[in-house]
């Protein structure tokens, strides 16, 4: 039996797409990356906000007119969220998984195969209770990069998010159980470790959280706040990086996604003294109107934010820390209720003031249940847009200035793939840099030598680290000479 994964959504989403292959090999299913082969395929659903839901859902209708043999399960966020709804009228699915206990998807297996079994269309949504994990045999990143989520849900309710709908209250796993599951991939060979979370910054503050629950996973690691003065008056989030940093091994660790209410400036000194720990920020902001920050429900305020990130900047550069500065990724939001031109402008002219290295945006969408729903004084969907572009333009002028900063070092680089041309004098291959995250930003594009090495000395491939001088910038890319 074959099983083909149509994955959608966030990193969150792509590690539970990882558990769903790990189950699925478990119960002797083979993985397939043509669907016309596959009897079974998962559509892995994100449900954030409405394009996201329409893509997914697509995915289904498409996957049913091509593949009409095939059984279609729906999983991840849209059918968490949704399941019921959706039972309904998407006649086009088999079956609908929710994403609360991924170890049941067996039930769903059971009752679509065989053949000769009932017709019903099960619907599957267990309760949203700790945090999803297990056997990931394969990753779905790029060779020796993977995603290792530390937290599940969320408590901060921002007016204009359904994670909570979706995935609900915030829990955290163990320290024990992370360093045990970084150990792993190191040993496997994994270089990059990306922690990810909906709030890193809320690493162990969730209600069923405690310094016990997050320290203490058993009676053969005891270290608790209590029992080990090095952790003591630390923040969650840095005794799990202390921990991290205890590791043996050549690798790297990028932390993903710290709301910036959130942030613990405790972690700052662990990762300055342990430098696999990349000086990369990946702090949403969402807008630069104290107004509108208000009504997203966030507490801080722009200025607050701006000194935020100055102190984060000062901290590496006081400390000489050799990557020499700090690559800082956000999000902005745009279009929400009451957002006026002014507001606007101030957003604007806080992303021109930041400079981050790298920024996203998106249009607000209108989603049920959420505090912003109903929110009145909405912004037509063409000045919404209008704005996103405007801010696109900024940080299409910011990018390549701050890239420049690289232009003339070294750095190490992860490389992804190799580009195939047989007319080039040298071998081409894209890759990546400390300071830039997997899918969001740019690339490396590296020119080398038939006879040039990685760092460790075999011929470069994909998953290789190589050692490389920038020379120049090009757009949101850097190129790049293996040394």
């Amino acid at each position: 039996m074959r099983f083909f994964l149509d994955q959608h959504g966030c990193a969150k989403n792509q590690v539970d797409g990882e558990l769903l292959v790990g189950i699925l090999y478990s119960r002797g299913w083979a993985k397939t990356v043509e669907p016309e082969t596959a009897d079974l395929i998962i559509v892995n659903s994100c449900g954030f906000i409405e394009p996201a839901k329409k893509e997914s859902l697509d995915a289904v209708l498409t996957a049913r007119a091509a593949y009409p043999k095939a059984k279609i399960v729906l999983a991840g966020c849209l059918a968490e969220r949704y399941a019921d709804d959706l039972a309904e009228g998407l006649v086009e699915a088999d079956a609908f998984f929710g994403n609360g206990d991924l170890s049941r998807l067996p039930e769903i297996l059971d009752s679509l195969f065989p053949s000769n079994s009932p017709a019903s269309r099960p619907v599957l949504v267990p309760e949203q209770q700790g945090v999803c994990s297990g056997a990931r045999p394969e990753l779905l990143s790029f060779p020796r990069s993977a995603y290792v989520k530390i937290t599940e849900g969320c408590d901060n309710h921002c007016s204009f998010c359904a994670i909570p709908l979706i995935r609900g209250a915030l829990r955290s796993r163990t320290i024990h159980e992370i360093v045990e599951e970084c150990a792993s991939l190191v040993s496997n060979g994994v270089y990059e470790l990306n922690l990810i979370g909906q709030d890193l910054a809320a690493y162990g503050c969730g209600s069923a959280d405690s310094v016990d629950s997050v320290d203490e996973a058993d009676e053969a690691d005891k270290s608790s706040a209590r029992a080990n003065p090095d952790f003591a008056g630390l923040s969650p989030l840095a005794r799990l990086l202390q921990k991290i940093s205890t590791l043996q091994g050549d690798f790297r660790v990028r932390l993903l996604y710290i709301h910036p209410d959130h942030f613990s400036p405790d972690i700052l000194p662990i990762m300055i003294a342990d430098t696999r720990f990349l000086p990369y920020f990946d702090i949403p902001f969402q807008s630069g109107d104290a107004d509108i920050i208000q009504a997203m429900n966030r507490k801080g305020k722009p200025e607050d934010y701006l000194q935020m990130i100055s102190d984060i900047r000062t901290a590496f550069a006081d400390a000489n820390s050799p990557y020499g500065t700090v690559a800082l990724r956000t999000t902005f939001l745009v279009g929400f209720p009451g957002e006026t031109d002014e507001a606007f402008e101030r957003t604007a002219r806080f992303l021109a003031e930041l400079r981050s290295t790298w920024s996203g945006a998106f249009v607000w969408s209108r989603e049920e249940d959420t505090r912003a729903y109903d929110m009145k004084k909405r912004v037509p969907k063409k000045t919404a847009q209008m704005r996103l572009d405007t801010l696109k333009e900024i940080q299409i002028r910011i990018t390549p200035e701050e890239l420049h900063f690289f232009v003339g070092r070294t750095v190490e680089v992860l490389v992804e793939e190799l580009i195939p041309d047989p007319e080039a004098d040298t071998r081409l291959a894209l890759g990546r840099a400390w300071f830039q995250a997997p899918e969001v930003d740019g690339s490396v594009v590296l020119q080398f030598e038939d006879s040039q090495c990685g760092i460790d000395g075999n011929p470069i491939v994909p998953g290789s680290v190589v050692s490389a001088v920038v020379m120049a910038v090009n757009g949101v890319d850097v190129e790049a000479v293996v040394r």
